[in-house]
């Protein structure tokens, strides 16, 4: 289920991606670990080389892009992925961790921090409210899971919809190789890379922007953490 962040002017990452769901299939099992495949260099012809072959190469290497095995992990909706990002409270930034666990149409996004420990469940078709600090489960009977945002001045925590949908180019950001896109709905999407592995998200929607260090993103899925708590109290 979607969290959605309202976010009060630019938060930064400190310390770590969504995680994303635009497309459908399952990831093959090449490509669906965590590992990025790497860009291929720019491939010069040389004097006397077949013209056609050239062309075949720039066209497969122009078709390899960092983020898509991430992309195919995300359209799979088998995968775990763990975030650090900042919020602001009041007038206060402070720490969070995002959990993000998906299993077919199953999903949860748990949020902790300081006074907070939430999961955000969607399970067999219906929502919950996992409130873990005072230990109480409430139903989110006006949550409509595969309901989309109206309010374009909200962005939805991972997975972000409709991620990669247009690619736009690759850049270099202090060390970081970075590559922008271009989502259905108009909102831009960077995905930072160290080598091949995803160090972090960031997605502009208008005059907002949001930052999401990558702590993990795991291809197995983990049912266990998309249930509802036992001995929790249920509200009414």
């Amino acid at each position: 289920m979607k969290r959605k962040i309202a976010l009060i002017g630019t938060l930064t990452a400190i310390a770590i991606f969504s995680a994303a769901c635009g497309q459908d299939g399952a990831a093959s099992d090449e490509s669906s670990s965590v590992i990025a495949s790497s860009q291929s260099e720019a491939i010069e012809s040389t004097a006397g080389s077949d013209s056609e072959s050239a062309a075949e190469a720039d066209t497969s290497i122009a078709s390899i892009h960092l983020a898509d095995p991430y992309f195919m992990i995300f359209a799979s909706r088998q995968y775990v992925a763990q975030y650090h990002y900042q919020e602001f409270t009041g007038n206060q930034l402070e720490d969070r961790l995002m959990t993000v666990a998906v299993d077919g149409a199953d999903q949860a996004v748990r949020i902790s921090g300081e006074n907070t420990d939430t999961t955000y469940l969607t399970l067999d078709g219906q929502a919950y409210v996992v409130d873990h600090l005072n230990r109480t489960i409430a139903r989110n009977e006006s949550e409509d899971p595969a309901g989309e945002t109206a309010d374009d001045g909200i962005i939805e925590a991972p997975p972000f919809k409709d991620i990669g949908s247009t690619y736009v180019g690759s850049w270099e950001d202090e060390n970081l190789i970075y590559e922008e896109y271009y989502t259905a709905n108009g909102d831009r999407m960077f995905y930072y890379f160290e080598g091949e592995v995803l160090k972090r998200i960031r997605s502009t929607s208008g005059e907002n922007e949001f930052n999401l260090d990558v702590i993990e993103i795991s291809d197995t899925a983990s049912p266990e953490l998309i249930e509802l708590p036992e001995d929790y109290e249920w509200l009414p």
